[in-house]
Parts: structure tokens; C-alpha cells; sequence
């Protein structure tokens, strides 16, 4: 560029004022000075002589006014279009200066409508009170525009909005604006009715068939929405009210009927004869939290996207939505996703550290979360019975380093993969896992299927809780109770939400009884599953409050929970009560160590004698130290790239088959995953088949589902015969915990960039990205990473495939033949059933396989482990521990 032309930039540049752009967008928006003037809250004359001279700087006229009204010109409206952005960028940076230099350190404020107080924003400043040290919350009440303008202005850091899929438009405008989106949850619209109104008999109803009733309408219901569906069928609304209390009154004393959206009612009580139905079709909303782009990394702003995106508001007295949603997440509960590193104190900054300093350490806290891998170790195969008096321990202690942090010791309540790691050192299930992923003996010392839904377990007799007390018939079926209890543990109940009754049939037998025939289930009575057996007297003496830090928690395993701080640590002491051979390892202490670089430094500091999931991009440093050695394995994982085929672009086959193409599997596993891992040829691992075929065959057979080999050529034609060859822009994305998904999905963007299609990668907690796995979700296309816990072949294509999938694919044929092999139980017949169905979905290009996983694990020199295994920490995984000579 020439000096002159550099020159003319900076003058022009420092002709500019944020004062006098914002002037423009408001005459832009209001058509005229009077309006500018009224919406910015100063006189008319100062307006004008602000024009005035910012046109006198220029040299160019940016305003045409007339009598009544006022237009930018051409050179105006430029500089109005880009007005939002830099506006938003300089209050980012105000507020994250204010922030640093202690002016409203740890504070957050979010904007929200009244719907969304109850239900969503209080239980998030509940959190922050309980949870965060040093933070502040508050809220504002204000409705969705004006909460998008107090974060433009810098008076909100968070605004609470929502839209419905049609809205794509709004979406354009608030990235145009500098603002950022980020999604939370989708809810249904529900009609809520008399109950006993007779034409409305089904869980769901069309609303048109409701037009014979008065409508109840207004701003805090939803059935303008409704009515711009139904369009000319529309019926307009006789009551318009402000609030939802108001409608479900008018509807509870008989005068008509409204629409609501589940997350309106979450805090709510339906009067007395008063229902909800769902709709049909189903009406969808989804509710977003709108930041500006820069302030999303500042500590409180990330902390309240985290907590907002944790837990959705669940919708009450709805059973038709109720049950959609056990179909959906029947499977997605059963993934053991890499559980957050919680976090109750910000990263502390001193006021003048460099801003380079601040990225780097706050991007390695939060990518170091750990990418935990589901290593389920029953490696301790059936420990043989002993007398509890076994030899002195030959190990004193052991510090084993997790990659995360824990905020529940209860499985029911924090179901992560970590949860199971310490869990499993204290609870047992009736069976257990062993290295070859097979049942064992647990607390039942013997069982029995006698017929397709009946499963009979005999409890040992010599089974003790850690407190001395027996483990009796009476807390097994109790802990099951519980445990398919959607209130009291919402990590385990869909588990066993297939199980129709949990009875006592013996003095020491218990008969569980399914509503169908379920071929995974006699696994789910492990602790990889959903059996963790506690003391119905402990938990009835803590009110269900279990797994606290108060509580602990009370199993008949070999080791006892001394003491538990969340986000800290959890120790162990070996007890004398458990039936099996006593330990050699006494003590343990598991330290939460979220960030990598702090791990390799306790390990190089000789203070870890175990690390869990040692990330790969770290191996080979961990492999240089004197102290430890690595051990990797196949670790039960999948990764996969999954396409909503209910959105646009992405509903057209030939758009996916070019992201298809474009994904380079090989190159992927040699340069990101360091050779540590496999490309997948399917959805469902090798080592799921192995209860038949040997691991060549398995692999076999998983390559012959159709393959989209890399090919650039091939996926620029896919995209040319597509409905959109000219391209498009989309998003994705990866969460912080999983470093390499973020990296495999930039080399996809730059494939991808050379056809024409622009890949924007976004790199977000890991509440965020499990928040964006639903199928109501706006992003088109995303990774999926799956664990395993049970190795189970049907496992993954269910929850990718099954009812209430995240695609939206609708594919009876499919649904049939995972039905089928979930009851099957001939082991071959059943695989071959779900080769089927991933033979289906491959042709239809809904989900791409990009690799299957392993994981690494560092063990001291003198420290060593009985058949490691991808069945790695489960089962009372430290019985397998024992001294080696390195």
C-alpha cells in the first residue's frame, strides 16, 4: 500500500468517533433527528451539530434531511453498517478493562425477559452464590430487544433471548452486530387446555382443532406463533395477557385456551384441572444467551454461558413431552461425555498482566479440562473372596492425578466419566466388568435370565457396607429405586426406564422384570451401568443428599471415601468389611488437576504415582520422564461428524456427501492424534464385536459399510450438483475439553475453504457444546464424541440413529432394525442387524466416522496394573494395583 494511501486511512480514521456513529445508526433506525434524538436522550441541536461536524471532517455529506425526516446517504450508511461492530468491540474492551483493573471484578449481568427469571436466570445466581468464590451475579428484567441493547450499549454481559427456526434473519443481524449467539436449550410449545376438555384425548393435539375455543394471547405466551403457522386458519386471540401466570388463570377458569413454551412453565404450578399437550406437528423455540464476541472469554461472562448452558429447565405435568424426551436421551444419558472441569474460583489476574499472558493461560485451563476417555478397567476380574485379613499392604499410599474436577461423588447426580472413575473405588453393582468387557460376580455371587425380561440375582451372604452394617435385599432394591428415579438421579434413570418392576423373591434374591426385551441390560448392573448399592439407612439418614462433601458416600466396596472437596480432592483408606482379597494399595488421593501443564508438572515433581488420560499432544513428554511410563489403549470411543438434516443446507444429501469427501480420517490420526488412534469405517467400535468376531474380522466387517474416501474433486462435485454450489457459511462447534476435535475440524475448514465452503470453527466450554447435542439445536453440523462405558455394539448407533436422534433422521427401516437388535439375543444376529441400519444411514450420509479413540495413561515406575484393558477404571479398579519393579 502507498504512504499517501496510508496516510488517507489514518486521517480518515482519526476523523471517526464512536459518538457520532452511534448517531448515524440511530437516524438510520428512527428516519429522522428528532427520532435519533429521542432514542439517544439528547436535545435535537446536539444532534445535528454532531453530524455537522463529523461531515465537516470527512468532507462528505452522510445525512439528507427533509421536513419531516432524515437518510443517510450512500457514505452514511456505510459507516452506520459498520457502527455495531466497532461499538460492540470498544465496550467488550471497556468491560474487560473495568474487569481487570478491579473497577467490577467477577461481576456478570444478565438481561432476561420475565419468562426466563424462574426458570433459568435464578437457579444460575443460585449457583453463583453456592459455587463461586470472588463473582457476582445480577440480572435486569427487560424484554429480548431491550436486552439485546443493553449489551450493545455495555449495561447487560448476557441477554437471554429467543427464536424459533424460522428466524434466521434475527440470527444474520446479531453477527452483524458483533454479538455472538451461543444456544442453550430448545423447548416444545405446548397448548395448555382444560383437563377435562373430551375433543383434546391424545398427548398431542393440532391446533387448528382448537379453534372453536376462545385463544389467550399476549407477549408472554406463544400463540402469535402458533397463529403465524396456522396463517389464514389462524384464530385471534380474545385475552392478551403480560404474564404466563395470567393465561394458565383465564384457562383454569374455563376461558379459552393458550400456547406456552415449556421454559415458561418450569417454575410453574398448572392449576387444578388444567393440562398440557404437546402440539402436532411440534413447534420448537430455542433459547440463546447473546453475548458481545470479545467479552465471551472474560471469567464471570464464561462462567454464566457454562451455568446457563448446564442444565435446561425440565417441563412439568407434560407426559407427551416427557416422553419424547426419555426417547431422545435414553441413549444420550448413557454416553460418558468428558465431564467439565467445575470451577468455583476465577483465574486470578494481577490488573497490569499482558493481555497475551491472560489468552494463553485462560485458553489452556479450559482446553485442559480433560479429554477424558472411557478406560473401564475391571481388570480385577472377579477378585477371589478372602477373609478380610490379609497380609499388611505393600503400598502406603498412591496420588492419582484426574484431568477434571468433581462436584458430586453420586453418579445419579454428576454422571461424567470421572464420576464413574472415583465412584467404582467404594459402590459395586450386582455384576462386574471384567478385562474382556464379560460379566462377573459383584454383590450377586450368581444370576440367572429365565426368560426374555426376567433377570434373578442371588446376593452374596458375606457382603458388608463400609459402616459394618450387611448389605441386605431390602438396599439393593431400594439403590435401584433410587436410582430410576428422574428426580433424585437424573444421570442413572434411563438406565433402567425400561424396567418394569424391582422385587424382593428371596431371602437373599432379587428379580428384576423389563417392560421389553432389552439385550444390553444385564450389563447396566454393573457400576459401568446403573447399579451403585448403598445403604438405604445412610441415605435415608442424609435425605438423599449423598455424595456430598458433608455426606461423602457409603458402598460395600474395598475402599472408603475419608474425606471429599469438591473441585479439590478425594481420599480413600482401605476398610477390613469387603468380602473380596484385601488390596495391596491402603490409601489413595485423587487430585482434581484440571490444567495439563500443572499435571506434567506434578508428575515431573515425582508428586503423581497415576494420571488419567494423558493428553496426546503431551505424550511424548510424558513418556521422557524418569518416573513414570505410558500406556495406551483402545479406549471404547467414537468420533464422528453428525448433520441436522432438518436444516438447511444440510437437508440436501449432496451437501453432506461434500463434507464427507472433504475430511482427510488418515491424516487426522497420524498429525493430530499422533498414531493414537484409528480411522472409523463405521459408527460402532471394533472391540463392541468382539463377544464374536476377532479384532481382523471385526474390522472386516465394519469396512464394508459404504466409505467417503478424501477427495477433494469428489466433494467439490457433490457440492456442484447440490442445491448450493455457489457455497455458504456455516459454524461448528468443538468443546474445550477435546483440543483435537478442534483441530481436526480447522483442517476441515481449510478443505472445505477450497470449495467454496466457509467453516467457521468455535471452540466452547464443554456445557455449551453438549447444550448445541440436541435436535433442536441451530447448528447444522457438528462432532459427536461418544464413550462408551459397556462396550455395547448397539450402544452409539441408537443414540445416532434411534427416536429423537440429533440429526432429525427419520428412517423407519432403521428405527426397525436397532428395535430389532436391541431385543435380539443371538449375539451374531444382533450385529449384523446393526451393520444393517449403519449400511442405511452411511448411503443417506447423516453421520461421517472420523476415528476411534484411544487413550493414554501414566503410571509410576513402581507401580503397576493386573490386564489393562479398554474395560479400564471400573469395578473396584484399585484391587488390580500392585508393586512392579518398573
Amino acid at each position: 500500500m502507498e504512504d499517501l494511501e496510508v496516510a488517507a486511512i489514518d486521517s480518515l480514521t482519526r476523523a471517526l468517533d464512536l459518538h457520532s456513529l452511534r448517531i448515524l445508526v440511530a437516524i438510520a433506525e428512527t428516519g429522522s433527528i428528532s427520532g435519533a434524538a429521542r432514542s439517544l436522550g439528547f436535545s435535537q441541536p446536539t444532534i445535528t451539530q454532531h453530524v455537522q461536524r463529523l461531515e465537516a471532517r470527512l468532507g462528505a455529506a452522510l445525512v439528507i434531511r427533509s421536513a419531516r425526516s432524515a437518510r443517510l446517504t450512500p457514505v452514511g450508511a456505510l459507516l452506520a453498517a459498520h457502527a455495531p461492530r466497532i461499538d460492540a468491540s470498544l465496550t467488550a474492551a471497556a468491560t474487560e478493562l473495568a474487569d481487570m483493573l478491579g473497577v467490577r471484578a467477577g461481576s456478570v449481568r444478565i438481561a432476561a425477559p420475565d419468562w426466563a427469571i424462574a426458570g433459568i436466570v435464578a437457579p444460575v445466581l443460585g449457583r453463583f452464590q453456592a459455587e463461586v468464590l470472588g463473582m457476582r451475579a445480577d440480572f435486569i428484567e427487560a424484554d429480548p430487544d431491550e436486552a439485546i441493547d443493553l449489551i450493545r450499549a455495555g449495561r447487560a454481559d448476557v441477554a437471554l433471548t429467543s427464536r424459533f427456526a424460522a428466524e434466521r434473519d434475527q440470527a444474520a443481524r446479531i453477527r452483524r452486530d458483533g454479538l455472538r449467539s451461543s444456544f442453550l436449550f430448545a423447548d416444545e410449545v405446548v397448548a395448555i387446555v382444560r383437563a377435562d376438555d373430551a375433543s383434546v384425548r391424545d398427548a398431542r393435539v393440532v391446533p387448528a382443532s382448537l379453534a372453536e375455543r376462545p385463544w389467550i394471547g399476549g407477549a408472554a405466551t406463544a400463540t402469535d406463533r402458533v397463529m403465524t403457522r396456522l396463517g389464514a386458519n389462524a384464530k385471534e386471540p380474545a385475552h392478551r395477557v403480560s404474564s404466563p401466570q395470567a393465561a394458565l388463570a383465564l384457562v383454569g377458569h374455563g376461558l379459552g385456551v393458550t400456547f406456552l413454551a415449556e421454559s415458561s412453565l418450569a417454575a410453574l404450578v398448572l392449576p387444578p384441572g388444567v393440562r398440557a399437550v404437546g402440539l402436532d406437528p411440534a413447534l420448537t423455540r430455542r433459547v440463546l444467551a447473546t453475548t458481545l464476541v470479545e467479552a465471551a472469554d472474560i471469567p464471570a461472562v464464561e462462567t454464566a454461558l457454562r451455568f446457563l448452558a448446564d442444565r435446561p429447565p425440565t417441563a412439568t405435568d407434560m407426559e407427551s413431552l416427557l416422553d419424547a424426551r426419555r426417547r431422545h436421551h435414553a441413549h444420550g444419558h448413557r454416553s460418558r461425555f468428558v465431564v467439565p472441569a467445575h470451577r468455583t474460583t476465577p483465574p486470578s489476574r494481577s490488573p497490569l498482566e499482558s493481555s497475551d499472558m491472560s489468552l494463553t493461560l485462560s485458553r489452556t485451563s479450559r482446553a485442559s479440562a480433560a479429554a477424558a476417555g472411557a478406560l473401564l478397567l475391571a481388570a480385577c476380574a472377579s477378585p477371589q473372596a478372602g477373609d478380610g485379613a490379609a497380609a499388611a499392604a505393600s503400598i502406603e499410599s498412591i496420588t492419582v492425578a484426574m484431568p477434571g474436577s468433581l462436584s458430586s461423588l453420586y453418579v445419579g447426580q454428576e454422571a461424567g466419566i470421572l464420576n464413574y472413575y472415583i465412584a467404582s473405588i467404594t459402590q459395586e453393582g450386582l455384576v462386574s466388568l471384567d478385562a474382556d468387557g464379560a460379566l462377573q460376580p459383584g454383590l450377586a455371587e450368581s444370576w440367572e435370565q429365565v426368560d426374555d425380561v426376567t433377570y434373578v440375582y442371588e446376593l452374596r451372604d458375606d457382603a458388608t457396607f463400609q459402616d459394618g452394617t450387611p448389605v441386605t435385599v431390602e438396599d439393593v432394591v431400594f439403590s435401584l429405586e433410587q436410582a430410576r428415579d428422574e428426580t433424585l438421579s437424573p444421570g442413572l434413570a434411563y438406565y433402567l426406564s425400561g424396567v418394569d418392576t424391582i422385587e424382593q423373591t428371596g431371602e437373599e434374591q432379587v428379580t428384576i422384570t423389563l417392560a421389553a426385551p432389552d439385550a444390553a441390560f444385564a450389563k447396566n448392573m454393573s457400576t459401568g451401568g446403573a447399579a451403585f448399592i448403598t445403604s438405604k439407612a445412610f441415605w435415608e439418614e442424609h435425605e438423599g443428599r449423598v455424595g456430598t462433601s458433608e455426606a461423602l458416600l457409603l458402598g460395600s466396596g474395598p475402599y472408603r471415601v475419608t474425606e471429599f472437596v469438591p473441585d479439590s480432592h478425594v481420599s480413600f483408606e482401605r476398610v477390613d468389611t469387603w468380602w473380596g482379597a484385601l488390596p495391596d494399595v491402603e490409601k489413595i488421593r485423587v487430585e482434581f488437576i484440571p490444567d495439563e501443564s500443572t499435571r506434567l508438572l506434578a508428575a515431573q515433581s515425582g508428586d503423581v504415582d497415576l494420571a488419567f488420560n494423558v493428553p496426546l499432544a503431551q505424550s511424548t513428554q510424558w513418556e521422557s520422564l524418569d518416573t513414570m511410563r505410558v500406556e495406551y489403549v483402545n479406549d471404547l470411543s467414537y468420533v464422528g461428524m453428525y448433520f441436522n438434516t432438518a436444516l438447511a443446507p444440510f437437508d440436501d444429501p449432496k451437501v453432506r456427501e461434500a463434507f464427507a469427501h472433504a475430511v482427510d480420517r488418515d491424516a487426522v490420526v497420524e498429525r493430530v492424534l499422533r498414531g493414537h488412534g484409528e480411522a472409523a469405517t463405521a459408527i460402532a467400535t471394533p472391540e463392541s464385536l468382539g463377544s464374536v468376531y476377532s479384532a481382523d474380522e471385526a474390522r472386516e466387517l465394519l469396512g464394508s459399510i459404504p466409505q467417503y474416501d478424501f477427495d477433494l474433486d469428489a466433494a467439490a462435485k457433490a457440492l456442484a450438483d447440490s442445491a448450493h454450489p455457489d457455497g455458504f457459511e456455516t459454524e461448528l462447534l468443538t468443546p474445550s475439553t477435546g483440543p483435537q476435535l478442534g483441530t481436526a475440524a480447522q483442517a476441515l475448514a481449510e478443505n472445505l475453504a477450497q470449495i467454496g465452503i466457509t467453516l467457521n470453527v468455535r471452540e466452547v466450554p464443554i456445557e455449551e457444546w453438549l447444550a448445541s447435542l440436541d435436535p433442536g439445536s441451530e447448528y447444522g453440523v457438528g462432532f459427536m464424541w461418544y464413550f462408551s462405558t459397556l462396550g455395547d455394539p448397539a450402544e452409539v448407533p441408537s443414540y445416532l440413529l434411534g427416536a429423537g436422534n440429533l440429526s432429525n433422521y427419520e428412517n423407519p427401516e432403521v428405527v426397525d432394525l436397532l428395535t430389532q437388535a436391541g431385543a435380539e439375543s443371538d449375539a451374531t444376529a444382533r450385529i449384523d442387524l446393526i451393520l444393517e441400519a449403519e449400511t442405511l444411514q452411511a448411503e443417506d450420509v447423516v453421520n461421517v466416522p472420523l476415528w476411534w479413540g484411544q487413550s493414554a495413561t501414566a503410571f509410576g515406575r513402581e507401580l503397576g496394573m493386573d490386564e489393562y484393558s479398554p474395560f479400564a477404571f471400573i469395578s473396584a479398579w484399585p484391587t488390580a494395583l500392585h508393586h512392579s519393579n518398573g
